[in-house]
């Protein structure tokens, strides 16, 4: 069965689950449909329609994230399940039409899967003993009686608002349904979670001040938005300007051309296998994609397109990238220390002889000895002035030949259980008029056993 199958049945799955949900809240706590319920409906679809409005773009493949959870967990305290409900299939459906103008198959998905999200919350919040207080006082919302019942009714709507979504971005993208999750759960579930209270403020102030409750509760959306907003931009800032850097020192060596890519994602394979938590893989590839940025710079240009030896004061200047390159990302704040620490490391060697300092075994970073892997098999895969690119086979073998002394035994089998050898990314390419020079000619790369050699 294909992907667009697949997905098909997810979405008539979801929606089927998401009417069966509707009818049962609506049977079994029926809404109270009187003035008092009515109004507030119509200030929290007013707070609903703004809020997404105001929703940002936060990936590029299009996905979207906003506080329109905020009037939709306010519903459950003031409308019960069934209003909820309602609430949310109809500004969400509106929105995914209307405003997003998404697809149909794409809008249906995305309203059920907000849909069981506040069915499953809304129920959680009443079996919890959670109180309705669209029609009664302000203090039926008394935080020691109601705030741990909607504690709970918002880790269960994030939980599976994230799940539903995870699932179908695994389905389309042929992910792992466990990576794609971490990295939503991880990045976005603990924030909203933390800031759900304000759900519960938009409901206490509704009930004490009536519709003066819309006007106040906007200041803290629109605060949150600019949050979010903000916090997205300084991190896309970070990596876009991460990556400008790669590229100027990509652009110096047309035979490395794509290496810290192919370097990064081996690295990240690599670190799945060894079972790392999802935090640590984001820290050893971003290490991994920045392990290079110490050879940025005019001396450096020459040396890397240098077809001769090394001089030692040009082999010293080599062996300083690492340094270097810790000194060029530090200021980089977003960067967790560990990215810097694996950044400086990448050359040690498990018996004690690499560089900078020299380190053995455990005292290296994990994160560095795995680059020292992904770094050493794409400098053996690639041409260089000097070589041709060695076999895959040549490669395994070198390997297998000096884990232990160069490279950590356990990470050398993950490399090979992940079949990390064959991984895509730009063609290894030899600039045209480029003299054949023998194998085993030091230049750029430091010479560390027989054929390995790494940029």
């Amino acid at each position: 069965m294909d992907k667009t199958s697949k997905l098909r049945i997810l979405v008539a799955v979801a929606a089927t689950l998401a009417v069966a949900a509707t009818v049962l809240v609506f049977v079994f706590f029926p809404p109270e449909l009187n003035g008092t319920w009515l109004r507030a409906f119509g200030v929290l679809m007013s707070l609903g329609l703004l809020s997404i409005m105001l929703a940002l773009r936060v990936t590029e493949r299009g996905t979207t994230a906003s506080v329109d959870f905020l009037p939709e967990l306010a519903a459950v305290l003031l409308l019960g399940p069934a209003g909820s409900v309602a609430l949310t299939a109809i500004s969400d459906m509106g929105s995914q039409l209307l405003v997003d103008r998404k697809p149909i198959l794409k809008s249906i998905f995305n309203t059920s899967q907000v849909v069981l999200a506040i069915a499953a919350a809304s129920v959680t919040y009443i079996a919890l003993g959670g109180h309705v207080g669209a029609t009664l006082s302000a203090l039926s919302l008394d935080f020691e009686r109601v705030f741990l019942p909607f504690l709970g009714a918002s880790v269960v709507y994030f939980t599976v608002n994230s799940t539903a979504v995870g699932y179908a971005i695994a389905l389309s993208e042929g992910r792992s349904f466990r990576d794609v999750w971490g990295a939503l759960a991880g990045k976005s579930i603990l924030f909203d979670i933390a800031i759900s209270p304000l759900a519960y403020l938009v409901a206490y102030l509704y009930l004490k001040l009536g519709i003066v409750a819309l006007y106040l509760a906007v200041v803290p959306i629109i605060g949150l938005r600019y949050s979010y907003g903000l916090n997205i931009e300084l991190q896309q800032l970070n990596f876009d300007l991460l990556r400008v850097l790669i590229r100027a020192l990509e652009a110096q060596d047309p035979y490395t051309s794509g290496h810290s890519i192919r370097v990064a994602e081996r690295a990240r394979r690599i670190a799945k296998e060894l079972g790392l938590a999802r935090r640590k893989i984001e820290i050893v590839e971003t290490a991994a994609l920045l392990h290079d940025i110490g050879k940025i710079g005019v001396e450096f240009g020459k040396i890397l397109r240098q077809k001769g030896s090394l001089t030692p004061e040009q082999r010293e200047l080599i062996r300083s990238h690492p340094r270097r390159g810790v000194e060029i990302i530090k200021s980089v704040r977003s960067l967790h220390q560990q990215v810097l620490d694996c950044v400086l490391h990448h050359h040690e060697r498990i018996d004690g002889t690499g560089y900078p300092d020299g380190l053995a075994g455990e005292e290296i970073p994990l994160g560095a000895r795995i680059i020292m892997v992904s770094d050493t098999i794409d400098a053996m895969l690639t041409a260089r002035p000097y070589r041709d690119a060695l076999p895959v086979s040549v490669v395994r073998e070198e390997l297998q030949k000096y884990k232990g002394t160069q490279f950590d035994s356990d990470v050398v089998e993950a490399a090979l259980d992940a079949e990390v050898l064959t991984v895509d990314g730009p063609p290894n390419i030899v600039a045209e008029g480029t003299p054949e020079t023998p194998r085993g000619t030091s230049s750029v790369d430091e010479p560390v056993q027989a054929n390995i050699r790494q940029a």
